[in-house]
């Protein structure tokens, strides 16, 4: 088999009242396959706006913890500067490859084109082709507040891992369920699940603008179904204030 790595930036930004932008900017190799993808996903008062180019892109710069971002195809640009420390885990290693994560800025203050709020970038280095991977389901998410920010990825499947940071440190939790999470020192964390961004199988969502991919990627890869929320998130202490902040969180699930 040939050769799979991906190369995937995912960069957010929610503003106060709750409006998000996401941006994502990759690259696959997979043989002879050279893509090169972008996208912006808008939700402005409940309505999503999706925009899409297959031209390479230049990857997002990052210097003393300011990270900045630029498409020109898609007419925007952004800057994020980091309030947290960097985390770096690798989520999953065999001998046909590895998924490695770089949360660079778990919570940063961010700004898309003319939106500011509370963001977060992330970058993801895969070299195992995603429908090899031993997974059934994927839940991942980021919650953030001025005081507070989790983020989380639970991986469930032949090969289980369940990785939670709070504030900087690893995070015992007891349950992560799309609307919740339970920490085992009592905390919980609601999410609401009031805005879909995105639902649907991958190959009629997400890679749907790919000419010709139904004729390239294996099928298991394009019935991946993924659900995206915005959510208004209430992390709750035990003897101590509750919090109320905004999350985007996700479930993908593959077929088996």
């Amino acid at each position: 088999m040939a050769a799979f790595e991906m190369s995937k930036w995912y960069l957010d930004c929610i503003t106060g009242s709750g409006d998000a932008s996401i941006a994502y900017a990759g690259a696959v190799h997979w043989g002879a396959i050279r893509l090169h993808y972008s996208s912006l996903l808008e939700s402005t008062g409940g309505l999503v706006r999706v925009r899409h180019s297959l031209r390479p892109q230049d990857e997002p710069t990052i210097e003393h913890g300011s990270l900045r971002w630029r498409s020109r195809a898609l007419t925007t640009d952004g800057e994020w500067q980091a309030d947290s420390a960097e985390i770096r885990e690798t989520v999953f290693a065999s001998k046909a490859g590895a998924v490695e994560w770089r949360c660079l800025m778990p919570r940063a203050q961010a700004r898309i084109h003319n939106r500011t709020g509370i963001g977060y970038a992330e970058h993801l280095r895969v070299t195992i082709a995603p429908w090899k991977l031993p997974i059934r389901t994927l839940r991942w998410g980021r919650f953030g507040t001025p005081s507070e920010w989790i983020v989380w990825i639970d991986w469930l499947g032949e090969f289980t891992r369940r990785i939670v940071y709070r504030n900087g440190q690893l995070a015992p939790t007891s349950l992560i369920e799309d609307g919740q999470m339970e920490f085992q020192d009592g905390a919980r964390l609601s999410l609401d699940c009031s805005l879909v961004l995105r639902q649907g199988p991958l190959g009629s969502t997400a890679l749907s603008v790919i000419p010709g991919i139904r004729q390239t990627f294996p099928a298991r890869m394009l019935q991946v179904n993924e659900t995206k929320w915005r959510s208004q998130g209430r992390l709750e202490c035990p003897g101590g204030s509750t919090v109320q902040g905004w999350a985007i969180h996700e479930r993908v699930d593959w077929p088996q």
